[in-house]
């Protein structure tokens, strides 16, 4: 039993040897092969080399403005938009003054109609995927508490946006009408609506 073991280790290590042989037989025939050691390489210290470069002169910073003697812009315009109501302002007149110079607040005092919150319309999807453009005027009045009713279509270049038009009128707030300190109901004001691609 122990020759049998003893005869096959002796046998698979000979194998073994041989089959390493052929292999590094094989390696070292074929063509391209490296035959020769490499020789190894050491990593030598590497030293930056210096360049001096002339100094550059340091630069001045100029002054800071003096800003508490700047003069102040000249006061925006005030802005109306052409497409507003027609005899609205869209701007609040200027509150009135007692003698002392301060402003009155709290109760209503006599002014005009006064637009406070003005929407735009949704531009139709229909519209859009027919790339089509238009206006529509729209109609209606101002109760005693500011808000739209009564809105209607008066001229449309496409029935396509009057929905969008009217929906958006309903939406618009006003300070009403005061006079004598009583607020006042507004009839008849017309809104232009104007509906561009170029505004999307």
């Amino acid at each position: 039993m122990f020759t049998r073991y003893a005869s096959a280790v002796t046998t698979g290590t000979f194998i073994t040897f041989a089959l390493l042989f052929v292999m590094q037989l094989l390696i070292t025939l074929q063509p391209g092969a490296q035959t020769e050691a490499r020789a190894r390489s050491y990593l030598t210290p590497f030293t930056p080399e210096i360049v001096e470069s002339p100094v550059q002169p340091r630069q001045e910073i100029p002054p800071r403005e003096d800003l508490t003697q700047a003069e102040l812009p000249p006061p925006r315009p005030q802005y109306t938009s052409d497409s507003g109501p027609v005899g609205v302002y869209l701007t609040p007149p200027p509150l009135p003054q007692t003698d002392g110079g301060i402003p009155i607040s709290g109760a209503y005092t006599d002014g005009p109609l006064v637009a406070l919150v003005r929407v735009a319309p949704v531009y139709p999807m229909i519209a859009i995927t027919r790339e089509l453009e238009g206006f529509v005027v729209v109609e209606f009045d101002v109760s005693e508490n500011g808000q739209v009713t009564n809105a209607r279509v008066i001229e449309s270049s496409s029935r396509v946006f009057d929905a969008a038009a009217i929906k958006a009128a309903q939406r618009f707030k006003f300070k009403p009408r005061v006079l004598d300190g009583v607020a006042l109901a507004t009839y008849g004001i017309q809104n232009l609506f104007r509906f561009n691609l170029d505004d999307l």
